[in-house]
């Protein structure tokens, strides 16, 4: 049998996923727990190796919305905390991953297929430079892959969510100013997230003298697919500043071969994401409107991108 590694993403929620994977290919059907805990982990990875026949692994690797410190990754929300060295002695290994979640969706780029993705903006890809992906969920997630010129790629962390939101026209500014006045600091990813989008749905109800209802991201997406002004205004919005921060980087990184935008958020709006708006949002550039034209992005529609990722570290 084919050497195998085990991936683990517990990115989303209080839940956990792993799979198997043998190396050098993709995983095989992924399982989710609920994991509320660092107890509900253990129970949840033993239940998953009793259900596998306990296979001899070559390493495991695991991903979440922090980076590793130490040795350890942390959920952000509630601090559920894995360790390397706690890993290695459950599994018997030596060799685990602690990964960014965003980190593992960029290795995944290369291994989508075109079924895996939905054009955006048509573009001309070039020579294999740097790709990005990036996208909204819980936050707003941002990593590059950089070419080595010979068919590798080398994944590059960002943390561009937190930087500055800047408003393109006086509506934007108005918006703004009234999330600043809610949060305090106006971050890409406080309006770009999933609490950014309840945020603006109220503010934007704030702002023509009016109360909103307190509704979820679902209810106030499936509004908008219903014409609701305010539902609508808000993934407008959205889709303008994420397509912003994807010139923002591709300009900063000259990335040429592509831009994939990613994350659960950009799945729940479907198809009441407008390609027409991001793109003459995304090329509103005098000087490198034609430049970032020539840029191909695309949604992806794979689910457990991060496995994928994952599964290439042993590649």
């Amino acid at each position: 049998m084919a050497e195998q590694v085990l991936v683990c993403d517990f990115s989303k929620d209080a839940r956990v996923t792993f799979a198997l994977a043998e190396v050098g290919r993709r995983p095989a059907d992924a399982s989710t727990f609920i994991c509320a805990s660092r107890a509900d982990f253990d129970v949840a990875l033993a239940h998953f190796l009793d259900a596998h026949g306990h296979p001899k692994l070559k390493g495991a690797a695991v991903s979440a919305r922090r980076f590793e410190e130490n040795g350890r990754l942390h959920r952000l929300e509630d601090g559920v905390e894995i360790t390397r060295e706690s890993l290695r002695e459950t599994l018997d290994i030596q060799r685990v991953n602690l990964v960014n979640c965003f980190v593992a969706r960029a290795l995944a780029i290369p291994k989508l297929r075109r079924t895996e993705r939905i054009s955006v903006c048509e573009g001309e890809p070039g020579e294999e430079t740097v790709m990005l992906v990036l996208g909204p969920n819980y936050g707003l997630g941002n990593a590059a892959l950089l070419s080595d010129g010979a068919g590798g790629w080398t994944a590059l962390p960002g943390e561009g969510g937190h930087s500055s939101l800047a408003a393109k026209t006086g509506h934007e500014w108005r918006v703004i100013s009234a999330l600043r006045e809610l949060r305090g600091v106006v971050e890409r990813e406080t309006a770009m997230s999933q609490q950014g989008f309840r945020d603006l749905w109220t503010v934007l109800h704030t702002l023509n003298g009016q109360t909103a209802t307190d509704l979820s991201v679902a209810e106030i997406i499936e509004r908008a697919r219903s014409g609701d002004p305010f539902a609508r205004e808000v993934i407008h919005l959205t889709t303008l500043w994420l397509a912003d921060m994807a010139a923002d980087i591709a300009l900063i990184m000259s990335a040429t071969s592509g831009i994939y935008l990613a994350g659960a958020l950009m799945d729940m709006i479907g198809d009441a994401f407008d390609a027409g708006v991001f793109t003459a949002r995304f090329t509103d550039n005098p000087a490198f409107s034609a430049w970032l034209g020539r840029i191909p992005v695309w949604r992806t529609t794979v689910t457990d991108m991060e496995l994928i990722g994952l599964a290439t570290l042993f590649d």
